[in-house]
Order: structure tokens, then sequence, then C-alpha cells
């Protein structure tokens, strides 16, 4: 591939921010530049591990440096926090988009790196932009104007592939048709019948991030990740349940797990390589894992603090809660999703309240201190009932227990692939209706707040699920303008409908944007 101008980097200043295990390359020993963007907060991204996965697993190569880029609480979102490196000057450009609407911090940052928005625009002298995360593996088609390359599944299986096609072509154009001959990549250029996802069949096989980066940054501080100074560790991808709304549980399948043996030592390594004290573990549905209490008590007995994310109340048991308090965990997160059996077996969560209330005294007895609860609202075949019910079973967790309790209130967002991928999103009020409910039903209940996700974003989240390649012009307007106002201003100025498209019934009939693309096994 025709190489890029390297020019000279501009500097950070160092006291702008200090991290442990920051990887800085000498970019003329290497032949690909890679810069990693995540679209959104440094703290967002520093969360994630996949920013710690392919920034441990492109740096290990010889040829190639991977530098990261962030759109927020940097010091600039087109200089790497490494070195300063210009975006425009990697010879690949790595996006992960978790969430819908970071396709806006997508948009911005290209322009402000000057680097064309439009993928048909871009010249020999531009780089390959490329796309992965759950939200393009299962729907890339309303941002095929913008990018170059999807990657449709588990990234870690096709990277380096990717990598030694740009390294090898002799320019950018055959760089591109090479990548396209690669399994599961979409190149929306070469227009591919079918794209097949990919994935990692034994996580055993597999490197796990080790030397993953630290942030040293005070405790609170904005560009602290949620779980703070901890090495987090991949448990398990995929999930069993498959709850019928959720896009992990149709697009990761199926669930791979790594062995006890193999998750001890990647702990062991993991701790004399980032000097923290702290494991978090990472896995839809933890609970679910053979051997998860003797895991955890295993940590605790190393000296280390523990977290874990959500739980199923159903796999949750009195030794697990002890070792977690043990491990420094105050808040233990479920997920009753409905507040009524019938409802929450309808979605196929699998869940009664009676093991939601069990686990809730659990945690009271054995000394946490609060209580994060989600639920939906706005589900298929949900009444004023269910939503009632909501409100009751917190206000009754509330009495019996005494904990400080969050309940997470969000609407329905339908996503492709699942199996509500056809059912229409509820109007706007009507979703404002079932939050006053839920409110009212709460009023004066003491220790308990209420969080919850305004209903125009979940709006926007929806129709950028479900939605065509026919709305480019809709996003490009609003990143350029921002805010909910641009998404209104890009709806008026385009005559896109882009508001209606998740609640128009009608439109989710015929054949949906998204059929070329292949989530095997089922």
């Amino acid at each position: 591939m025709a190489s890029t101008d390297l020019g000279e980097c501009r500097i950070l200043s160092p006291e702008l921010l200090q991290e442990l295990n920051a990887v800085i390359k000498d970019i003329r020993s290497v032949d690909v530049l890679f810069g990693y963007c995540y679209p959104s907060t440094y703290r967002a991204g520093m969360t994630g591990l996949a920013t710690h996965l392919f920034y441990c697993t492109i740096n290990q190569r010889d040829d190639t440096s991977c530098e990261r880029y962030f759109r927020y609480d940097t010091a600039s979102p087109i200089h790497s926090v490494e070195s300063g490196r210009e975006l425009r000057k990697n010879h690949i450009i790595g996006f992960s988009l978790t969430y819908e609407e970071d396709i806006i911090g997508v948009l911005q940052m290209l322009e402000t790196g000057s680097i064309k928005i439009n993928a048909k625009e871009r010249t020999e002298n531009d780089p390959i932009v490329i796309m992965g995360g759950p939200v393009v593996s299962a729907n890339p088609e309303p941002y095929v104007d913008f990018i170059d390359a999807f990657v449709i599944g588990e990234g870690d299986y096709v990277i380096h592939s990717i990598i030694d096609s740009v390294a090898n072509a002799k320019s950018r154009q055959l760089a591109l048709d090479d990548i396209s001959d690669i399994k599961g990549v979409y190149v929306p250029s070469r227009e591919p019948e079918i794209v097949e996802r990919v994935y990692v069949r034994d996580l055993n096989s597999v490197e796990h991030p080790i030397q993953q980066i630290v942030p040293d940054v005070p405790e609170g501080s904005v560009l602290e990740p949620v779980f703070g100074r901890s090495f987090l560790v991949e448990v398990a991808r995929g999930c069993g349940h498959a709850c019928k709304f959720c896009l992990v549980g149709h697009i990761c399948r199926p669930r791979r797990v790594r062995s006890l043996g193999r998750l001890k030592e990647i702990v062991r390594e993991g701790v004399r390589a980032t000097q923290v004290n702290k494991i978090s573990l990472i896995a839809s549905s933890l609970g679910d894992l053979d051997g998860l209490e003797e895991f955890a008590e295993w940590i605790v007995n190393q000296g280390l603090q523990l977290s874990v994310p959500s739980l199923r109340a159903d796999s949750v048991t009195e030794e697990l809660l002890v070792t977690l308090i043990q491990g420094g965990q105050r808040t233990l997160t479920i997920a009753p999703e409905t507040g009524t059996d019938l409802l929450r077996a309808t979605v196929g969560k699998g869940l009664d309240n009676e093991d939601i209330l069990r686990t809730s005294k659990l945690a009271v007895r054995v000394g946490y201190r609060s209580l994060k609860l989600y639920y939906i609202i706005g589900l298929p075949d949900e009444t004023d009932e269910d939503v009632r019910a909501i409100a009751e079973q917190v206000r009754e967790i509330a009495k019996v227990t005494g904990l400080r309790v969050i309940v997470s209130v969000n609407p329905f967002i339908p996503k492709a692939h699942t199996r509500y991928e056809r059912i229409a999103q509820p109007p706007i009020e009507e979703i404002r209706e079932k939050m006053k409910i839920v409110s009212s039903g709460l009023h004066n209940v003491p220790r308990t707040r209420i969080e919850s996700l305004d209903p125009r974003r979940a709006r926007i989240q929806a129709s950028l699920s479900l939605a065509d390649r026919r709305i480019g012009p809709v996003i490009e307007i609003a990143a350029k303008h921002g805010g909910l106002a641009g998404w209104r201003r890009a709806e008026k100025k385009t005559g896109i409908a882009f508001f209606s498209i998740a609640n128009d019934q009608d439109r989710l009939e015929g054949e949906l944007p998204w059929k070329f693309i292949k989530m095997n096994p089922r």
C-alpha cells in the first residue's frame, strides 16, 4: 500500500494523562500505523474490554504501531493519547461502535481529522476506515456511506488478516479488494451477496490482554474507568438464554467459556503486569459459569478485590454473595426486566419474582449496601398492570431490605437479528406515560432513585438499529449540528422521516436491510 506521509507528530504534555502499559513505538521501524478510535469518552472507552484486547493484540506485532483516540476528555480527538500522532497519519483507522448514537462521534472525529466523511470520496492518501462492534455486526447498513469495511462478528478473529492485507497491498484499492475476501469482513463498495459472521470457537485458544493500560488518575476523575483501577478478565462470550429483546443473546452465539485453570493463569499474569489489586469479571450471564463460587473465592484468597456485573437472580447463592462482599463489592445488580412473571416468561427471561425477592433479602443479610435493578418498559404484550408491577416490586424490595435501591427503567429498543426485530417501538408519548406510572408508584419511597433514558434518545437508537442505507444523509447532517436538535434538523432538511422508522410497523413487514448478514449458528 502506498505509504502515508508521517510528518511531525504533535507530542502531548505528559502531565495531561499518565498511564501504565501504554505502548509507543518508533514509527520508523514499523510498516503499518493503526489508530484505534473510541467515538465517545475516554472513561467509556477504557472501561470496555475491546480497547484493551485490540491494543494488546495489535501492538504484539513487530510491524504495527497501534495508538488510541477518543472523542471526549483527552487533549484532542485527532491526536493519539500515546504520542500525539495525527489521526490521518494512520494507514488504518478502526472504530468500535457499541452504541448507535456514537456514530455522531465517528463522523465528527473524521471531519476534525481532515478525513473525508464519505467513503467514496477518499483517495490513496486517506486511511482505510474500518468499524466493528455489536451495533454494526447486527446491521451495518445505516453507516455504509462513511465506512470502508465492517467486521461482522468478533474482531480478534480477523484483525491480523486485515493488517496483513494493508501491509502487503500496493494500493488502497487493492488493499480493500484483499480485505473484502476475508471471511467476516463486509466491504460495501464490493457489494457482496452474503456476509457471514465470524467468531472464536475456543476462548482458551485466543490471547487475553494481559498488559492492560491502567490510567493513573485520581479516584472520581472523569478519566477513571467505571471499574476503577482494575484488571478486566473476560470469562465468557455470548449468552445461553437468548431473551427475545437482547442483542447479545442473538448475535454472540454460542456461549463460550474459558476454563477455570486458564482464568486463574490470566489473573496471575494480569496482576503482575498491571500492578492493580482489583479484578473485574466480564461476561454476559456470569452466574451460569460452572465453578463461579470457586473462582471468586480463589480471587479473594489472593488478597484481591473483586467486581462482577449483573447477575441472574436465580443463579445467586449466599456463599457467592459473601465472597463478593469480602472482595469489596457493595452494590448488587440484577435485571428483572419486568415486574410480572408472565411478561418475563413471554420475553424469554425465565425468572420469577420469588427469585428476585430471595436474592434481595440475601443481599442485605450478607452486608450489601445497595441494589441496582434494571427494567424495560414498552415491551411487546406489555400492559399497564405490568408497568405498575415494576413499582410494586421495587416498593416491596425497598421495604423488606432497607437497602438503597437504584432503579434503571429504559424504553424497549428493537434490535436487528433478535426475535423482536419486526416489532415497532411504542410511540414516545406512550413511553412517557409508562414512565409516569413507575415514577408515581415510587413517589416518596425512601432510599430509592430512578434512572432512565430519554424516550427521544431511545427512538434515535431504535431508528438507527432498524434503518437501511438511505439514512446516511440524516446521520451526516445530525453530526454537523449535534444534540437532539441536530437529528430533528436532519429529518426536516432531508425529508426522511427518521423518527418514524422504528415506530412504522408497515415498514418492518418487508425485506429487512440486514438480511444478507448470516449469524450462524442460530
